[in-house]
């Protein structure tokens, strides 16, 4: 993750790996989540704006896709796409993510929430 640079990719800035504190530090998005965005009352997002952030979101799989090896994101979801202060979409939340190291996966795995 450390040395994957996109702009549609949240930037990951370091981790904190000694128990309890276990977690990840990346780029703050003062937007917060697309989930959010969607659903607030006074929805602001025209149709310019969502096709906008539809391939902000296509551009950062397409990036995830083409990397060596191959990273499969498997939970792919508006909460898991953050929005800077720009209306950049970044595609975040790499836990369940894996590297694809032949051209078959199984879709029998658990994935997503």
């Amino acid at each position: 993750m450390k040395k994957l640079r996109h702009p549609n990719i949240v930037l990951f800035m370091g981790a904190v790996t000694r128990p309890p504190n276990l977690s990840i530090v990346t780029e703050f998005l003062p937007r917060g989540s697309l989930y959010r965005l969607i659903h607030r009352p006074n929805n602001q997002l025209d149709e310019r704006r969502r096709l906008r952030m539809a391939l902000d979101a296509a551009r950062g799989m397409n990036y995830l896709h083409n990397c060596t090896p191959v990273i499969v994101h498997r939970d792919l979801k508006s909460p898991n796409l953050l929005v800077d202060k720009n209306w950049v979409v970044k595609v975040a939340d790499f836990g369940l993510s894996k590297m694809k190291d032949s051209t078959f996966i199984s879709s029998k795995s658990n994935a997503g929430t």
